[in-house]
């Protein structure tokens, strides 16, 4: 029980304002990549431009008709697309704004897979909300860390309060949508997946990616690939200091590259020389991966983007699977034009403001008022202004503040809400106000 915490200058507002990430989700891009290979598997036969014909067979019902003949679509029926995935299982919140269906609103999933089951047990590391405006074609994320305590309730409607990146493991996709659904008032109903192999794979793929690296990153990168070799069966030579160029980058494999994601020990430095610590540096190292791999797919010609495909079409079952989607291929091609002339907005972290307390025993991101957070992912991702959580969000928040003691905590400039959303001192009097950056 963390009702008792000590201010510990936690206030997640760590950076200063939301992060801006100009990067992609590895699974959005593999969406990306499957939509190509659907129609360049008919583009073959003939002589057009590509992204002009992809673009008019997914608005052709002749042309997806053919396509869905293809043996490519059915392996992506039977390899990709998760049949089983039932949306009427999906769970929104009463009085959830309307405004939110002008969004195609995604979840996408990081899986750390160790099982043969791609989804059985399977905790996710990355957990990122994309939301597509149909109307303007903008896209904008929300990456929920996955140590935030939130609501999750079970198949048997068992609750728990516990970390997110556990809503994948209790529920799997259906379980882990209706957590983000439950606690951020959104109305998901698909998802992507892709798990360590498949990351790697897709690097490797796209022929690795340099990174500049300190010693202390590559003796960790060293020790996760004892592991990451067990769980994907790949295998990579151990990084040596022979492997630093003059430049100082070191080349990295798919295996490589997926062990220093999962580095959080050791600070990160990004191009900018912001420091990154913990699991900000853990995530700081997934997002520039991520961003290398969005340049590299976009720069991509088709041969090489049909080879990425088919290894994703192709790996479809137990410990072989490296991606999913309750994505069905008319559901593709709609998002076909939207996803080849996409504009990446601002993307953000959630919750803004958190403490990191800990919570029966286990360190965890307790968010300073969910309903306040709540209310401000509204405002960034939909652009509702002063957005009124639903009842069940406000619930939540009551009891998450009460269980941990964790008060509301507002970003500058908004500190005429805090009496709309709580006190701003904890029950042992220690103010909030001028909480200094975290390094959690």
């Amino acid at each position: 029980m963390a009702s008792r915490y000590r201010n510990r200058n936690r206030n997640r507002n760590s950076r200063g304002k939301v992060a801006k990430w100009k990067v992609a989700l590895l699974s959005f891009e593999a969406l990306v990549i499957v939509m190509y290979l659907l129609v360049t598997s008919v583009y073959a036969w003939y002589k057009v431009d590509k992204i002009g014909f992809i673009k008019a067979a997914s608005k052709s019902t002749i042309l997806r008709g053919l396509i869905s003949g293809t043996d490519t679509a059915k392996s992506y029926e039977k390899n990709v697309q998760d049949k089983d995935f039932n949306k009427d299982n999906v769970k929104i919140n009463e009085g959830v704004s309307k405004k939110t269906e002008t969004y195609l609103n995604i979840a996408l999933f990081g899986i750390d897979s160790r099982s043969e089951d791609f989804d059985d047990g399977s905790r996710s590391d990355s957990i990122i909300v994309v939301s597509i405006n149909s109307k303007t074609g903008k896209v904008r994320m929300a990456s929920v860390y996955r140590d935030t305590m939130l609501k999750i309730t079970d198949s048997d409607g068992d609750v728990t309060y516990t970390k997110a990146n556990a809503g994948f493991a209790i529920g799997g996709a259906e379980g882990a949508i209706n957590m983000l659904n439950t606690n951020l008032d959104l109305n998901i109903t698909d998802y992507a997946v892709v798990n360590f192999t498949g990351l790697a794979t897709i690097i490797d793929k796209l022929g690795g990616i340099d990174v500049k690296i300190s010693w202390d990153e590559l003796t960790y990168i060293n020790g996760y690939l004892t592991e990451t070799r067990k769980i994907t069966g790949l295998d990579t030579p151990d990084l040596t200091a022979a492997d630093y160029g003059e430049d100082g980058l070191v080349h990295l494999t798919g295996l490589q590259a997926t062990a220093f994601c999962r580095i959080r020990y050791v600070p990160f430095t990004d191009v900018d020389g912001q420091v990154y610590r913990d699991d900000y540096g853990r995530t700081a190292r997934q997002r520039f991966v991520i961003k290398q791999l969005v340049e590299k797919a976009k720069a991509a010609g088709s041969d090489q983007v049909i080879s990425i495909a088919k290894d994703i079409l192709n790996q479809g079952s137990g410990d072989e699977k490296i991606f999913a989607t309750s994505l069905s291929i008319n559901e593709i091609f709609d998002l076909i034009p939207t996803v080849l002339d996409f504009e990446l907005g601002e993307s953000i972290g959630f919750p803004f403001t958190c403490d990191t307390p800990k919570v029966n025993g286990a360190s965890m991101v307790v968010a300073q008022g969910l309903t306040y957070n709540v209310s401000k992912l509204h405002d960034a991702m939909f652009d509702e202004k002063n957005y009124e959580p639903s009842s069940t969000v406000k619930e939540i928040s009551d009891y998450i503040t009460s269980y941990t003691g964790v008060p509301t905590v507002v970003l500058e400039g908004d500190e005429d809400t805090v009496n709309e959303y709580g006190s701003t001192s904890n029950e042992d009097g220690y103010s909030t106000e001028g909480n200094s950056n975290s390094n959690y």
